[in-house]
């Protein structure tokens, strides 16, 4: 009975353990009475999307990376304005270099015709200087106050063609996400104003809604948390793979432990150096036992993980610096059996559409573990113009990746010799064209200093002033003494 007891109390205190250490990392409480439904692909989640807002009475919250003049972004617009003309306040945030050509070809001008309230995150400009890093990479609709959809799609028609997962949520949890909306509206201007919200319970899923931004690492830390919780199972899919050594060893550590940890990532990337990038972290992953698979088709753009059958995540991170430590990123991390064996059962459904890389050969190399069939690929202007949209904002996450076999730290394997040289003559080129055209690099760079210059001058300019002036003297005291 002793023992019993003894070994009830442990099993609670490490539950409780548990609880504050997920808390902690993740920097969110865990928040029961939710109704959550996973959305695969953008047919269900466009879908849900429509009717949501089309029944919109009271208000519509947008906060979206990427908002595209295309087919399916006209139509989104479309259904904005008619909402609009039924007394539905709308509040759209978008991020400027996500949506640059929308940005400077007005496409958000029939909106703030109609009434409609629009903030650009980080636009360039003097006062705001030119940040490319640091996006708004969140994906987030709330509708009355009442529906929230949150997950790893933008309002494009790209996204007919990708593989993508969602999802729609109601309950107490939407509390959370209407906060994190309010917090990235109110720094781009004035507060968000007090709107309806229905945060009655919904459902039994417990979850966290973790909103990160610039610095804070709390995904990073959550996700180092669960590679070290994790005992059967840990099977990620990812858009844009550049796990950090930190993550990597997490990752290896596990396997090593005899956990069945699997990582689905793109073949065809609509950014392709990324890809080449990914593959360059695959030796010691597949050493270690990490099980690696490529998808066949257009592109995996999820951002997903589940964990021994009771724990998924679904949001917006990838697994890199970029989305850890630079974005501001939206993910909900789900503890429920039910959801979480639904996301192992599509992860299953994923990997039969991708191809295994398994170490083969004298020098174990990673190869492909059976002949992959040609699928389609994206037009190629689609590619070009896709690649250079978002060019900029994966720029920051080739460092890392690249770091430890510039310094000699680890050698660089036959495996990896083609994506290492890929990746050098790239740069080869680069600097061969700095050197003829210098002004390549001197031009843009005298515009970058002129506009940070600009910046922080026009910041400093009304404190110096208001410092330079010198104090109103008060009015003289009345000297009459007749009265």
């Amino acid at each position: 009975m002793t023992s019993q007891h003894t070994a009830s109390t442990q099993s609670s205190l490490f539950r409780q353990l548990a609880e504050q250490a997920l808390a902690r990392s993740a920097g969110a409480p865990l928040v029961a009475g939710n109704q959550i439904e996973v959305l695969f692909d953008a047919e269900a989640n466009f879908q849900a999307w429509w009717d949501s807002m089309a029944s919109a009475k009271n208000s519509i919250l947008i906060e979206m990376y990427l908002f595209a003049d295309d087919e399916f972004g006209q139509q989104l617009r479309g259904l904005l304005l008619e909402r609009l003309t039924q007394g539905v306040q709308v509040y759209v945030l978008y991020d400027w270099l996500g949506c640059w050509r929308e940005h400077y070809r007005g496409f958000f001008t029939p909106l703030l015709e109609a009434g409609a309230q629009v903030r650009c995150w980080q636009a360039p400009g003097w006062r705001s200087g030119l940040s490319l890093l640091g996006r708004d990479h969140r994906k987030l609709i709330v509708v009355d106050g009442d529906t929230a959809f949150i997950g790893g799609l933008c309002a494009s028609s790209r996204w007919l063609s990708w593989r993508d997962t969602g999802l729609r949520l109601r309950g107490p949890l939407l509390g959370d996400a209407i906060a994190a909306f309010a917090d990235s509206w109110a720094a781009c201007g004035e507060p968000l104003p007090t709107l309806a919200a229905n945060l009655e319970p919904a459902g039994n899923v417990s979850a966290r809604l973790i909103a990160t931004t610039p610095s804070t690492a709390k995904l990073m830390r959550l996700d180092l948390l669960i590679a070290g919780f994790a005992r059967e199972r840990l099977w990620l899919t990812d858009a844009y793979f550049m796990g950090t050594s930190a993550y990597l060893s997490a990752l290896c550590n596990a396997a090593h432990d005899g956990v069945d940890v699997r990582l689905l990532v793109p073949r065809s990337s609509d950014i392709g150096w990324i890809a080449t990038v990914s593959r360059t972290l695959y030796r010691p992953l597949l050493e270690a036992g990490v099980r690696v698979f490529e998808w066949n088709g257009p592109m995996i753009h999820a951002k997903t993980a589940v964990a021994d059958g009771r724990w998924a995540r679904i949001g917006s991170t990838n697994l890199n610096i970029s989305s850890w430590l630079a974005n501001r990123e939206l993910d909900v991390a789900i503890e429920d059996h039910s959801l979480a064996a639904q996301m192992e059962t599509r992860f299953l459904q994923d990997i039969d559409n991708a191809t295994e890389i398994v170490l083969s050969g004298t020098h174990k190399r990673p190869a492909l573990a059976k002949p992959r069939q040609q699928g389609p690929r994206l037009p190629l202007r689609q590619h070009a113009v896709a690649s250079a949209a978002a060019a900029a904002r994966q720029a920051a996450r080739l460092g890392d990746a690249l770091d430890s076999a510039i310094r000699g730290t680890r050698s660089v394997e036959d495996s990896e010799a083609r994506a290492f040289a890929s990746i050098a003559l790239v740069l080869v080129m680069l600097a061969a064209a700095i050197l003829w055209f210098p002004y390549l690099v001197a031009l843009p760079l005298a515009l970058l200093l002129l506009l940070a210059s600009g910046s922080i001058l026009l910041r400093a300019a009304p404190r110096l002033w208001k410092k330079r002036r010198p104090p109103t003297s008060p009015p003289p005291a009345d000297t009459d003494s007749s009265g």
